[in-house]
């Protein structure tokens, strides 16, 4: 049975996760279980003890731990509990706890049909979960990270903070490199493009790097954890869906579900692919218009 949103109460205080330090003997314990757990070392992760995980580097944000506990406060969404998080010589650490399960996409294709179907329907609620949470009213029409702040997406926007807008339209144009709407209005590859900046948007909660590898699974197809928050905020609401989409070489039975649990918005990702060849992935290289 799906499961509900939680309430909180506005009044609810949320325990103290940002420090200034790192716990007693880090460094220690970074060798020792660097050394227990070889194969558990990652790009930008490795365990941290028998129940903890490390997530750190310098283009992470603790606005990712903040969001991780957001969205464990509002949703049943099954998220690592974030146990502390700080900064030292630009360098961001999260240690939040270890969940057990594999990552979707080294399973998907060798799971059966009933297995798949449990996962996309435990994935279509959760995405609704965190749809549905409301927009603050200094929120709603925005574009921000949980914190009003600025937000971070290495994949489509690079790996410096961009944000935070005050509109939909102020997002639109920064993707667009700047470029005013009319300067797409004439050309017929940018037709999708110019009737989809043209439209409102409900701003809505999220993931925004929605792809299996950020998914950890059980075998009978549980969903143990959505990981991976860096590129979270409120957003319009098309944004999961076309960053869905940016999943080259999966499975078509995977891309085809992702309308499904997100929403389709097929128009609005045609239009971000053009932009993406037209203004760079990066939004660092010269429009090419």
């Amino acid at each position: 049975m799906p499961q509900t949103s939680k309430t909180t109460s506005e009044n609810e205080v949320d325990p103290q996760i940002v420090t200034s330090k790192p716990p007693l003997f880090f460094h220690q314990r970074l060798k020792a279980f660097a050394f227990i757990f070889p194969s558990s070392i990652g790009f930008r992760t490795q365990r941290f003890g028998f129940r903890t995980f490390l997530k750190a580097g310098r283009h992470i944000s603790l606005t990712e731990a903040d969001t991780m506990r957001f969205v464990s406060l509002h949703t049943s969404i099954p998220v690592p509990k974030v146990q502390r998080a700080w900064c030292n010589d630009g360098i961001t650490y999260i240690i939040m706890d270890f969940v057990q399960g594999e990552e979707l996409e080294a399973v998907w294709r060798k799971m059966s049909e009933p297995v798949k179907r449990r996962v996309l329907d435990q994935l279509g609620d959760y995405v609704h979960q965190l749809r549905s949470i409301p927009p603050p009213a200094d929120v709603d029409g925005r574009v921000v990270a949980v914190n009003n702040g600025a937000l971070y997406d290495s994949v489509r926007v690079g790996l410096n903070p961009y944000g935070p807008f005050d509109s939909h339209d102020a997002f639109h144009q920064y993707l667009r490199a700047g470029h005013p709407l009319e300067d797409f209005e004439r050309e017929d590859a940018f037709r999708e493009l110019f009737q989809t900046h043209n439209r409102k948007y409900s701003t809505v909660f999220t993931h925004g790097d929605f792809a299996p590898r950020n998914i950890l699974v059980k075998e009978d197809g549980t969903v143990t954890a959505i990981v991976d928050w860096e590129c979270a905020g409120w957003l319009p609401e098309y944004w999961e869906y076309s960053k869905a989409r940016y999943t080259p070489y999966f499975p078509s039975d995977w891309v085809a579900s992702i309308g499904d649990i997100v929403g389709s918005y097929e128009e609005e990702f045609q239009a971000e692919r053009c932009l993406w060849m037209a203004c760079g992935c990066m939004l660092s290289s010269v429009s090419r218009l």
